[in-house]
């Protein structure tokens, strides 16, 4: 049972990338593709905490920009953001209602999308003023919301029962 703990996160964060970049990833909604990464990397962060969504979003951004096209390591930076920002759920009760966590992992992917448009246009590469920007955020933020209960779902079944203590009582 160990190591399916030890091998759950790399699989859940590779399946997430493999359905993003096969088939389901294809999907769109009024032209706007899911994210199912940003979706395991909030899930991952809420269920484990700042330091674990972190360095989650870091490396599946990484696994998310070698298939892109855009410069290396926009995707590390925005993943790195939504897991460290989703993980600030730890500051509160472990015993978090789960209605609240839903919430974190749709409002950090809504975050998540804002953030990529805007590095992108630091970039010289996009414009988060134009319409599709807000259908963007809605539309992602919206999906990850309804999907966050099958990810919190497969968190809990990859890591178990949360039995986190806050950061206050481990140092």
């Amino acid at each position: 049972m160990r190591w399916v703990r030890a091998l759950g996160l790399p699989l859940l964060i590779f399946t997430a990338v493999v359905i993003q970049r096969s088939g389901a990833g294809g999907l769109t909604i009024l032209g706007v593709h899911p994210d199912f990464v940003m979706l395991m990397v909030a899930a991952v962060g809420v269920y484990r905490g700042r330091e674990i969504g972190a360095l989650t979003g870091f490396f599946a951004g990484l696994l998310v920009d070698s298939f892109l096209t855009t410069p290396f390591g926009i995707s590390a930076l925005v993943l790195c953001v939504v897991g460290y920002l989703a993980g600030e759920i730890e500051r509160l009760d472990s015993g978090s209602p789960l209605a609240l966590k839903i919430l974190i992992v749709g409002a950090t992917s809504v975050v998540g999308e804002g953030l990529s448009s805007l590095v992108l246009y630091l970039l010289g590469l996009g414009n988060p003023l134009r319409a599709r920007t807000l259908d963007e955020l809605i539309i992602v933020g919206g999906i990850n919301l309804v999907l966050a209960v099958v990810a919190l779902g497969l968190c809990r079944l990859v890591f178990g029962a949360q039995e986190r203590t806050p950061m206050l009582e481990r140092r």
